[in-house]
């Protein structure tokens, strides 16, 4: 059994939309991974749904990082039955920053920008600080 010397840490989830940093054990740089749910709609029930991932980095993980990625996706994905899944790398120029726990928002803006970046033609909604300290950023899953 393959041990995770890379870790993930989940920043925002919607209920499309999951959003992880990626900490490397084997470089000070971070990498970014954003899993959108397409939620097609099937012509038959057994045509299952289709997830894409974005590997999202200013440089070239290593060998061992990219397969703790892999792996993770898999761990994520493998038990969906009806769900196939592709992930694309996606190169930026710079390393996101955000000043966690205070500017949170500047996650939702990154991830409408990379969105948009990857031709997907999704509006998140409005957010605020408040709404990381829950396990889900959607506002119709808090209890009011």
């Amino acid at each position: 059994m393959r041990v995770f010397r890379t870790r993930f840490r989940r920043i925002l989830r919607l209920h499309n939309i999951e959003f992880f940093q990626i900490v490397l054990s084997d470089d000070d740089r971070g990498a970014f991974l954003l899993v959108y749910d397409e939620e097609r709609v099937a012509q038959k029930p057994d045509d299952g749904n289709h997830i894409r991932l974005f590997l999202i980095s200013n440089f070239e993980l290593s060998d061992s990082s990219c397969q703790d990625v892999l792996s993770f996706n898999d761990d994520l994905l493998g038990m969906k039955p009806n769900c196939s899944y592709f992930m694309d790398i996606l190169r930026v120029e710079e390393e996101f920053d955000y000043d966690f726990p205070f500017h949170m928002l500047a996650v939702r803006d990154y991830i409408q920008e990379i969105l948009s970046t990857v031709g997907i033609d999704e509006k998140l909604p409005n957010l605020k600080n408040t709404d990381f300290n829950y396990l889900s950023q959607d506002r119709s899953c808090h209890i009011q």
